[in-house]
């Protein structure tokens, strides 16, 4: 696995929107905070556009990530934000300078299609960690913030919970790789796939119903996926949602059942995924994870 290099001051780090239309006042909020912490920025043609639900068409979307691939001052690429789309334009990125001039990518949720690709496929690490909304004196996801320009620098995180009941004990080491769910579900049968030996997986997801949640659970039990994996790392699942039917089962518990049977640590309510708090985790390198009784513990 290659890690990209770390930034020093004056680096230069791209605002990009490959997937959903954001408000531009976000893009210039960011900009702002990342020059107040010592970098400079570029952003994309499209980066501010809106075209339908996304920030641009297929192709302007295409030319803007493509341009920050290519662009040997370009030192990390900042995704604006998720939404939907970044699928559309995964198979007709060259990634051929990127493998030659690594940089760190950052971004969760729909960024999760990147992050296939360069865990699965081309073994680069990269950062799912906060976007654009949250670089602001507002914003209560700063602390994640300040913990990604961290890694940008060089310094690996460590990260220390509190145990929660449907946790499974245990040690173990491995790739950790991942990001929202429903995005690996879609990833699924594809070159981006999920490579499970040796990994330690991270999942997470927004607004999905049970039914769908438990679908793909067993997707990834059925495929093989949970048995060859050495770990699961569960981060949020928030804003889920149920049938006039009871599905009978919350977030965790569907997980919990999935994974029963297997003899690896559990973490559940790590805080990443779409909340106020969302830590980034750099995907691709090897992390060890241990789940007691009175922690759950997650270090490179």
């Amino acid at each position: 696995m290659t890690t990209p290099p770390s930034l020093k001051k004056n680096a230069l780090i791209a605002i990009v929107a490959p997937a959903g239309k954001i408000d531009p006042i976000l893009i210039e909020q960011a900009e702002y905070h990342l020059e107040k912490k010592g970098f400079r920025v570029t952003i994309g043609k499209h980066t501010k556009g809106s075209y339908f639900k996304y920030s641009g068409t297929d192709a302007q979307r295409l030319h803007d990530f493509q341009e920050m691939i290519n662009r040997p001052d370009v030192d990390a690429i900042l995704c604006a934000r998720g939404g939907y789309g970044s699928i559309r334009i995964i198979d007709q990125l060259d990634f051929s300078s990127f493998i030659n001039n690594p940089k760190w990518l950052i971004g969760f949720s729909d960024i999760t299609v990147f992050h296939a690709c360069l865990q699965n496929k081309l073994n680069i690490a990269s950062i799912h960690g906060p976007m654009t909304k949250d670089f602001n004196s507002q914003s209560p996801n700063l602390q994640a913030v300040d913990t990604l320009l961290d890694i940008l620098e060089g310094q690996d995180p460590e990260y220390v919970i509190n145990p929660h009941p449907l946790n499974h004990n245990g040690k173990a080491k491995g790739k950790l790789i991942g990001g929202n769910l429903s995005i690996l579900q879609a990833m699924r049968g594809t070159p981006y796939d999920i490579k499970p030996e040796g990994s330690i997986l991270f999942i997470e997801d927004l607004a999905e119903y049970l039914y769908h949640l438990d679908r793909m659970m067993l997707n990834l039990k059925i495929g093989g996926i949970l048995s060859k994996i050495s770990g699961l790392v569960v981060g949020q699942f928030s804003e889920m949602q149920d049938n006039d039917d009871p599905f009978g089962q919350d977030s965790y518990n569907i997980i919990k059942e999935a994974v029963a049977e297997y003899n690896y640590p559990v973490m559940f309510n790590f805080p990443s995924g779409h909340t106020d708090i969302n830590f980034p985790l750099i995907f691709g390198k090897e992390v060890e994870i241990e789940v007691t009784s009175e922690f759950a513990q997650l270090k490179y």
